[in-house]
């Protein structure tokens, strides 16, 4: 089935047109979901992130995981041991237009340093036009031939069938529907009702993380560039959620696109029910996938101090060893105390004594089969 563009979400008032999206600000499941993340991201505070020794490597995949997973989405094969190895050398690299799925990447890594120099918390200036556009252009540097700005022709959104779903609005409405969302925006954000309003009004402020969401959703409904309009809403989408005081600290620490990738159907489906005029079940969905992704970066750290921890109550011997071999893998992960055989000079008694004293410390529990463990160190 085919949508067409039909203003939902906009209304005239007085001859002029006015953004307001169809959504419960205060609806119940929403507010249990902020709550959750603000719970999150102070937890995150209190595990002090900004001079944790995890926080480089943190950092590191983050920025990976954001890259590939945004770029998979829109159909990148780079897999991501390739993704991971670009980014240590991609402002070095040199790469020619024929390399368009690395393209895609570096200029997401390029794109995302851009946005995160940026504070939107501190100057609405950082979030405004201009500075989407430029988002836009970074992320598509060397892969089109259109020129930047806004779109000067009509363009259509195919399923995965290659027939047309969606068709957005003419480019010639995507100015007045692009200044309209961002005096929406505007306002939210900073509680005035206008550039020359010095009255600030709480009513008019709304949660970062809503307003982070239903931005996505208007740059994908809106369409306003020729291509990119998906990894330039999820960027953009990313630096709005900046205005966020606490959420501006830990701003690369966690990658929202990991888990859009994971759940990609839900994904379109509920961008597709905002088009449509019910912002809800996107909202919900967004906002699950940021806490699924601080819980990520919680979880690290959390496991890395666990480790440390018991790495100190162990001491030297072979029980510590035991454990740094069984700490490189994922909690949940099974294995064969053969391993232990096998890299240890050790006797099978010893083996098994520091397999109980791991059980006893609950960092592995037995598996189903004979000999084998399951890996709980924060479970």
């Amino acid at each position: 089935m085919t949508y067409t563009f039909s203003e939902k979400h906009f209304i005239n008032e007085d001859g002029r047109l006015v953004y307001k999206p169809n959504l419960n600000l205060y609806d119940y499941e929403l507010l249990e979901l902020i709550m959750e993340a603000e719970r999150n991201i102070g937890a995150l505070a209190r595990l002090g992130l900004k001079n944790h020794p995890l926080k480089p490597t943190i950092l590191r995949n983050s920025m990976v995981r954001t890259a590939h997973f945004t770029t998979k989405i829109e159909q990148n094969k780079l897999e991501y041991k390739e993704v991971e190895k670009l980014y240590s050398n991609y402002k070095i690299e040199g790469l020619t237009t024929s390399q368009k799925f690395k393209l895609e990447v570096r200029n997401v890594f390029e794109a995302y340093d851009y946005l995160y120099n940026l504070n939107p918390r501190l100057d609405f200036s950082n979030i405004d036009e201009q500075v989407l556009k430029t988002i836009h252009e970074l992320l598509m540097r060397d892969l089109t031939g259109h020129p930047n700005g806004y779109r000067q022709i009509p363009v259509t959104l195919q399923d995965g069938d290659g027939e047309v779903s969606y068709i957005p609005p003419s480019y010639l409405d995507v100015p007045p529907l692009m200044g309209a969302f961002f005096t929406w925006l505007y306002t939210s954000v900073t509680g005035h009702e206008n550039p020359y309003d010095q009255q600030v009004n709480p009513q008019f402020k709304i949660h970062p993380l809503l307003i982070s969401g239903i931005t996505h959703h208007i740059i994908g409904y809106i369409h306003p560039f020729p291509d990119g309009n998906g990894r330039t809403a999820r960027a953009f989408s990313t630096l709005v959620a900046l205005i966020h005081p606490d959420l501006s600290t830990i701003k690369d620490a966690f990658s929202v696109e990991e888990f859009f990738d994971k759940r990609i159907d839900e994904y379109y489906d509920t961008l597709m029910q905002a088009s449509q005029g019910d912002l809800k079940p996107f909202i919900t969905f967004y906002l699950e996938c940021i806490n699924a992704s601080l819980m990520k970066v919680l979880k690290e750290l959390q496991r890395y101090d666990r480790i440390k921890h018991v790495n100190e109550l162990l001491g030297k011997g072979h029980a510590r060893t035991m454990f740094e071999i069984i700490a490189r893998m994922e909690d949940g992960d099974e294995f064969h105390r053969q391993i232990f055989d096998d890299m240890l000079s050790a006797s099978a008694s010893s083996i098994a004594k520091n397999l109980s004293r791991l059980k006893e410390l609950q960092v592995i529990k037995p598996g189903e089969n004979r000999g084998t463990y399951i890996i709980t160190i924060l479970d």
